[in-house]
Parts: C-alpha cells; structure tokens; sequence
C-alpha cells in the first residue's frame, strides 16, 4: 500500500496551542515545533559526524587511500641496509655538495650559537630567522644560561658520521624503516613530529629535535633526557620562551600572546639540552641555496619567503655529518588526497593554503641534492 497520511487526522492531531483551545482549524506552531527539534536533531548528527567521527573513521579513511605494498617495503629495507652497511666515506656529502654547486663550500660556521659570537647591535642586516637583528641583548642571556654549544658527549664526531633527518612526511607510514633509522650516529627530527607509537617506522632515538615554539612537542614523552632540542628563532618572543623553557618558569600573557598557536610550558629536559640554531644557516638555505629574495617591506607588511624546517635540518645535517641521509621527504602535490604527515590526517593540499613557502623550489633542490648523491633519499619520496 501507499504512504498514505489521511488529511482528517492530521487535523485531529494539531491543534491550535494558543490557550489550549481546539480550534476548528488547525495552526502550525506544533507542527513547527516539531520540525525545529527535527532539524535540531539533524543538526546534532551532523556535528557528530563532523566533530566525534573523524578522530577514528576519518582517519582510518585517509589511510585507506594510501597503503604501501610489501614489495615496496622490501625495497625500501633492501636499499635502507645497503646504505647503512656501506663504509662512511668522511667529507662525502660535502665534496658532492661542492661538486653539484661548481666548488661552492659550504661556509664554515658553527652550528650553534656560541658564547662570544653573539653580533653587536645595529651589525646585522637581518632580522629573525636570517638573523639576530634587534635580538642581540636577548640572546646574549639566553646563551649565558646554556653551559654547552656543542653535541652530547655520547656523539662521536672524531670519526666519520652518518646522519639521518627524519621529516615528517606521510610517506614514513607503513615503512618500517625504524630500525635503519636508528643505525644512524645522528638522528635529526623536527617540530612535533611523535616517537611514541610510531617506533617502527621512525624509530625511537632522537638526537637533535628542530623546532620552534609553536612547533614544540606537547607531550613530554617525546623528550629524550638524552637528545638536544635546538631551537629556530622566528622572532625575539621565542627567545622568551625558550628562556622561560631553561628557566623552568611561566611565561606572562604579554609574551603568550605573540604566539600564533598555544605553546607548551614546560619542557623535561635540562639546561644542557638545549642549543640555539646559528641563523647563518637559515640566511645561507633561503638566499644563497633556493635563492629567494631579500625580504623587504611592501609598507603594509615585511614579506619575505622562507624555507621549510625540513631544508633547514637538511642543511644543518650537511654541516654536522659526513654522510646524510633522509627519510619521510616529498610532497606530491598532484595527488592532493594523500596524508601530509605520518601521525594526523591533514591531506596534501594544505599546504596550497600557506604563502611564506616555496614548495616547488624546494622539491627542485632537494632532487638535485638526490640526484648527485649528496643525501639519499631512504623513502623514496623526492620526485623530480
């Protein structure tokens, strides 16, 4: 039989709500009430579906979509125990750098930032992050409070090294490269990108973390009591926090105010752990290596274009090690559907979203640095 609602007892079910009188005919504002907590109960659902769903469904639907076949894996590891097996060759990455860039060296400066080369005020032209511009008393006090410049003792530099920088790419999910990883002397990471629950394929030490205030781990379980956290300076508050961080003291709401996310406020780790990254590093990436602009002012705001943390450890790590490799590189920017980083579900296309970033440069020098072997890519993930 039809769907079939007879008019007559419709009438017979509403009725006027005015007074509680039955009128002979029959208004709508039961009827609307109705619909109002009709459409109050769809909207409910659909924030749930929004909200509560996705920490689990959505998630699980991303990853659905990008899946690494075995064989793939078993490359991976074939490649991954070549390399590691291999003798370190010392100064490798450097003489193939020099020979990519027509017998560029790279400068000779320190990596991190030492007592007595802090520059006196007005000497730079640079403020954060290619330089200390107008920062200069700031991080004359910070650096006063860290004892030491240099790596832990337990990194052995006397002989040849072999560094890993570990990125934060999609691509790392499912390799269970975890284990060559942690072969390596030096193991870079940066910002948040977790440990805890992704040790089979990131592994599990860490012996520098790159990052930046709002970048910094909120949990302290990713703190290695051994590893150093080597801090980018982007402006003159995150010298406040970082020597609040030392300091093991809160910050004011003035200094919390100038971050563009939350910021943890305490971290477990010592005075001795902590570094300050030489911003000669960051000059040298942005305007001698990707050749980017000076920055300058528009007068309505400074615009400058920026490397990626992820060529900033890059080009730290061929200042610290013989040999370097990397692992969880490459965006592909023409699937963007797949996961951007191996620990949440943000999808590729986020980063058409950002302006202070050149991406396709910057897959461009990465593929040159694979091509002629100055780092080897151990996922696979730099096209060219």
């Amino acid at each position: 039989m039809p769907n079939y609602t007879d008019p007559r007892r419709e009438v017979d079910t509403f009725y006027g709500c005015v007074g509680g009188m039955r009128t002979a005919q029959p208004t709508v504002c039961f009827r609307n009430r109705q619909q109002s907590l009709l459409t109050s109960v769809t909207l409910l659902s659909l924030c749930y579906l929004v909200l509560l769903y996705p920490s689990h469904h959505r998630q699980q639907d991303i990853w659905r979509y990008y899946s690494m076949p075995e064989d793939y894996v078993v490359q991976l590891h074939n490649r991954s125990q070549q390399i590691i097996s291999s003798t370190c060759k010392a100064n490798s990455s450097q003489s193939k750098f020099s020979a990519l860039y027509s017998g560029k060296q790279l400068p000779r400066i320190p990596v991190f930032v030492r007592k007595g080369m802090i520059p006196r005020p007005g000497t730079t032209p640079y403020s954060p992050p290619l330089g200390f511009r107008d920062c200069e008393e700031q991080l004359q006090e910070v650096v006063e409070m860290l004892p030491q410049a240099d790596l832990p003792k337990g990194v052995a530099l006397g002989t040849c090294s072999r560094c890993v920088v570990v990125g934060n790419g999609g691509i790392l999910r499912g390799s269970r490269l975890g284990a060559y990883i942690d072969q390596h002397n030096i193991i870079i990471r940066m910002n948040n990108g977790p440990v805890v629950g992704h040790e089979d394929d990131v592994g599990w030490k860490t012996t520098l973390r790159i990052t930046y205030p709002e970048g910094a781990p909120l949990s302290p379980k990713e703190y290695d009591p051994s590893s150093l956290l080597v801090m980018v300076t982007y402006k003159s508050t995150d010298l406040a926090w970082l020597k609040a961080m030392v300091r093991k003291e809160p910050m004011n709401l003035w200094q919390k105010m100038w971050f563009w996310q939350s910021v943890v406020e305490s971290i477990p780790l010592e005075s001795q752990n902590y570094r300050v990254l030489n911003l000669d590093i960051v000059r040298e990436a942005a305007l001698n290596l990707l050749g980017f602009p000076e920055p300058h002012d528009n007068h309505w705001r400074w615009k400058q274009v920026l490397p990626t943390l992820g060529v900033i450890s890059i080009v730290t790590a061929l200042y610290l090690c013989d040999e370097v490799n990397v692992a969880g590189f490459g965006y592909d920017m023409t699937r963007p559907d797949l996961p951007l980083h191996y620990y949440e579900t943000v999808r590729m296309n986020a980063m058409n979203a950002q302006a202070v970033h050149n991406v396709n440069r910057e897959k461009r020098f990465l593929a040159s640095l694979v091509r002629a072997n100055v780092v080897n890519d151990l996922t696979n993930g730099i096209r060219w």
